[in-house]
């Protein structure tokens, strides 16, 4: 048995290892092979962009977790005409994003029903839902709200519905059986209230840098990319990042496969917004003190950092808007996010204080595998300093992206829109129906960011 590299691990699979689940990353990897998600597509998928929305996210943020695959029924294959589907079949972007298509669904696998399918069969069924600017996710079709939504609410509530089927599968004892949502208007209100559904949908962010291009960032340009906008070229994306894709980063980065394994990031990320139409400029260094945009490039960011050192350089003018979103790292604390905008009252320096150094113990699967290696002869420093740079890489699942880049998009979309301004997001998938939501009490003068019109008013 041979270990996995920190370049190699299954983000997903790592989870699993911590919390004494699987004793190696083949176990681990096992266990997720052995998770089959289905989705059911009915009809209306042809005329409802927040369920094209949401079916290519539950492809592609599902197959990276469920590696039994994604298998999809569908009704009825239409020319899809949203985002990164525009112009596919809905066959051809159900392959494209990693799923498989499939004539009859099995009884004994869980299934998200989506555009309301005719018969949907599984062992569990959820229906993603969605109305205005609120997403989520329904036991019963008589519980559906209205179709009438913006695209990413059809993230997010693909995003939900893929995370309360993975957990369920984990066997948690309440995902999968109760309805959930998230407003992204309104995240304070409950998501099937009338006042979460929010304003028609008229503008969209134009110009604005990407600061990191990992799991984050790439999840927000997946929801970017699906923004109705009528003139594309009007789009423009500052992409800073210096890394280049490992393996490992196939578990969680949206716009990443197999074959970008040794690219640069940003290389791969503009090709794919440029294939939507959109204009790029790359920037590869690190996001540092000497970052500051000149007079005519973006004011507007979306960070996406892991760490807290170049998120606490975040103020200081550099923009006249931030949203900055962080995910958990632990297995336990993978499904948490939390979202900060700036201006508010704290400054990034405050607000993401120095981390203290992680505790040098090890889940008893590394100290077996040191124990292992050493038997089989090797020196046991080197045998654990290998397992703690194993043990060090961060927890992640796609899903919990795409629900983080959903809610910093709907941000910018909000202060667009003349909605409530809040300082701080945060949203646990355990409990998706309560997230945390406070005002911003300092916001800063407005200043219309540059932006452009969305191709049809929606609700």
């Amino acid at each position: 048995m041979t270990w996995a590299s920190a370049d190699t691990l299954h983000r997903t699979a790592k989870g699993l290892i911590d919390s004494g689940r699987a004793d190696s990353p083949e176990t681990a990897r096992r266990i997720l092979e052995s998770l089959v998600l289905q989705v059911a597509a009915g009809e209306r998928l042809g005329r409802d962009p927040a369920a094209q929305a949401a079916l290519t996210t539950i492809v592609n943020t599902g197959h990276r977790a469920f590696l039994g695959g994604v298998a999809v029924r569908l009704d009825d294959d239409p020319v899809l005409s949203v985002g990164w589907a525009a112009g596919l079949r809905a066959s051809e972007a159900v392959r494209r994003f990693g799923g498989r298509v499939t004539g009859g669904l099995r009884g004994d696998q869980p299934t998200l029903a989506v555009a309301a399918p005719a018969k949907p069969v599984g062992s569990l069924i959820l229906h993603p839902t969605w109305s205005g600017w609120a997403g989520g996710v329904v036991e019963s079709a008589a519980q559906l709200l209205s179709d009438d939504a913006t695209t990413p609410a059809g993230v997010i509530a693909g995003a939900l519905g893929v995370s309360e089927i993975f957990q369920h599968s984990l066997g948690a004892a309440v995902p999968g059986r109760r309805s959930v949502g998230v407003s992204l208007w309104r995240p304070d209100l409950p998501w099937h209230t009338p006042d979460a559904a929010g304003e028609p949908l008229q503008w969209l962010p134009a110009r604005l840098w990407l600061l990191g291009l990992g799991h984050l960032g790439q999840a927000y340009a997946w929801t970017l990319g699906m923004l109705p906008y009528a003139s594309p070229g009007e789009v423009q994306l500052g992409l800073v990042d210096f890394d280049r894709i490992i393996g490992a980063n196939t578990a969680t980065q949206l716009l990443v496969t197999g074959q970008h394994v040794g690219l640069r990031k940003t290389r791969v990320v503009a090709a794919a917004a440029e294939g939507l139409g959109f204009d790029t400029a790359i920037v590869e260094r690190a996001f540092d003190e000497h970052f500051h945009p000149a007079g005519n490039e973006p004011a507007i960011a979306l960070a996406g950092f892991d760490r807290p050192e170049p998120r606490r350089l975040l103020g200081g003018n550099r923009f006249r808007r931030v949203v900055d979103a962080g995910l958990g790292a632990g297995y336990v604390e993978y499904l948490d996010m939390v979202l900060h905008t700036f201006p508010s009252p704290e400054d990034p320096a405050d607000a993401f204080p120095p981390r203290p150094a992680a505790a040098r113990g090890l889940p008893m699967a590394y100290e077996s595998e040191i124990n292992r290696q050493v038997r089989a002869g090797a020196g046991e420093a080197a045998a654990r300093c290998g397992m703690l740079e194993v043990a060090g890489v961060t927890v992640g699942a796609a899903f919990v992206g795409a629900a983080a880049g959903a809610l910093a998009v709907a941000d910018l979309l909000r202060h667009l829109h003349g909605g409530n301004e809040y300082s701080v997001i945060s949203l646990d998938l355990r409990t998706p129906a309560e997230p945390q939501a406070v005002s911003n009490a300092a916001p800063g003068p407005y200043a219309a960011p540059a932006c452009t019109p969305a191709l049809a008013a929606g609700p």
